[in-house]
């Protein structure tokens, strides 16, 4: 299974602004271009709940035809399942809960999985497992930063999309790409790829774990 991820960071390191509960993009429209024809090579598109807080509506590509299957990683199954991404019966969801809990005071729609895969060792593999045994061939990690570095410190992420855009944000509070976390084993990373559009930096990049 392919598993890659596209994000985009500003010259601090950060992949958007400080205390928002809606998404703000820091990309100009071509960055938004490349993550719509990114979602195209994907049968999957996984993120997690501050990401679905944010934009809690489907992760369209440009293909109508397409439906990826959603999944969504939560350590407290705190999300509105009322919300517009699940009135949609012909995507399937699951939602990955961090604990035992796999019930909610509101009942999940019937295309909505709920699978209990606790966060302790172990628990990324056992997530990729499931995503593979839904019939997933390639997988797009769209965020936040945590969900990124918890696949990295997985040595699970192979490749990144990554837009430098030149902006600094400035503030410590901030989301962070890595979340502000350390890897225990960085990956080594080679360019696979790289084009300028106007003012942005757009790079391929290929992981490998030693």
């Amino acid at each position: 299974m392919r598993v890659f991820a596209c994000m985009a960071t500003s010259l601090d390191g950060k992949i958007g602004p400080a205390g928002v509960d809606q998404f703000v993009a820091i990309g100009s429209r071509y960055d938004m271009d490349n993550l719509m024809a990114l979602r195209d090579e994907a049968d999957g598109i996984l993120f997690g709940a501050s990401t679905f807080r944010t934009w809690p509506k489907v992760h369209y590509g440009n293909d109508p035809a397409r439906n990826p299957h959603h999944f969504i990683m939560s350590r407290s199954l705190d999300l509105d399942l009322q919300a517009e991404l699940f009135q949609h019966p012909e995507i399937p969801i699951t939602i990955f809960s961090g604990t035992q809990k796999t019930k909610t005071n509101q009942h999940p729609p019937d295309h909505v999985e709920i699978v209990s895969i606790p966060e302790q060792p172990g628990q990324m593999d056992s997530i990729l497992k499931h995503i593979q045994g839904c019939g997933i061939e390639s997988l797009l990690i769209e965020g936040g930063g945590h969900i990124l570095y918890r696949f990295m410190e997985a040595s699970a992420l192979e490749e990144l999309y990554l837009t430098l855009v030149p902006k600094v944000i400035g503030d410590k509070r901030a989301p962070a790409l890595l979340a502000g976390q350390s890897l225990s084993r960085p990956p080594q990373v080679s360019i696979l790829g790289s084009k300028q559009v106007e003012d942005e930096t757009f790079l391929h990049l290929e992981f490998k774990y030693t």
